[in-house]
């Protein structure tokens, strides 16, 4: 059943808190499936103990597994789930373990449909647009952590094939972080790569960079994300299925989709260069 009819059904036998507890988690279903027990406990000023009681009441055996629930709803079967003191969880609910195959095929629809969305919303021209600035700024500066700073590894890979120059900073290390403010000024372009869990220090580094007037492109998943606002362009694109807090499909199609329309501008640059001079 899915999680907000199984909240509707189970209301009327809530207790006061419960309800509570309810009316946030549906009201924020998007929050609820990355929200820790911790934050949620925080948020609605009830105790851990009490919201794991009402997950039980809700048919489920962990906090976990509701937000399980609720990464499946708010993503048409993209799910993920988090331990309660951390955002990462490799166990599997067990009623999800019956049909094996079902779940992988399932798993397998998730990915296709993150391409899909990410293909129809796909502006090409805007691709362009995006791409003119890798070429105008001197310096570039491409940063992000985990999967996050993967995506940002292969973007400036293959920046270098056509002579484009950037420095990476992995927002994980703080000798990367400080040894980079330095060079961050109006003639700086930084590629911020921000994905759940949105690590805090990529946004500090996007914060510092827009005081110091550099231009801010962000590629992330939301435009609601805390980082958005410190963003002068934005590329957006779907990173999550139940068993990847960020799968590289459809993040890595759009790095590749971005530096293939930066190669074609650098290659049709040089050929228009090429025609003057002769």
């Amino acid at each position: 059943m899915e999680i907000l009819k199984r909240i509707e059904d189970t209301y009327p036998k809530m207790t006061r808190k419960q309800k509570k507890i309810a009316d946030y988690m549906v009201s924020h279903a998007e929050n609820m499936a990355f929200i820790t027990l911790r934050e949620l406990s925080r948020e609605v000023e009830i105790t851990e103990i009490t919201i794991l009681n009402m997950c039980k009441a809700l048919g489920y055996e962990s906090f976990n597994e509701v937000k399980y629930e609720f990464r499946k709803y708010i993503n048409r079967g993209r799910v993920e789930f988090f331990d309660d003191n951390d955002y990462y969880n490799t166990n599997i609910p067990k009623y999800e373990l019956d049909e094996k195959e079902t779940l992988l095929q399932e798993i397998c629809n998730e990915e296709k449909l993150l391409m899909d969305e990410f293909i129809k919303s796909l502006d090409i021209r805007r691709m362009f647009e995006l791409a003119d600035y890798f070429l105008q700024y001197s310096k570039i500066i491409i940063c992000g952590r985990g999967i996050s700073y993967l995506i940002g590894e292969s973007i400036s890979s293959s920046l270098a094939g056509v002579q484009i120059p950037t420095i990476k900073v992995n927002t994980e290390l703080n000798e990367n972080v400080y040894s980079v403010l330095p060079m961050i000024d109006k003639k700086t372009l930084i590629l911020a790569i921000s994905f759940p869990d949105y690590y805090f220090m990529t946004q500090k580094i996007a914060e510092y960079a827009k005081k110091n007037k550099a231009k801010i492109i962000l590629i992330t998943d939301s435009k609601e994300t805390d980082i958005a606002l410190y963003a002068d362009e934005f590329i957006l694109v779907g990173s999550t299925t139940r068993l990847a807090l960020n799968t590289l499909s459809a993040p890595m199609a759009l790095a590749n989709l971005l530096t293939s329309a930066i190669k074609i501008k650098v290659e049709s640059t040089s050929k228009k260069e090429f025609c003057r001079l002769i």
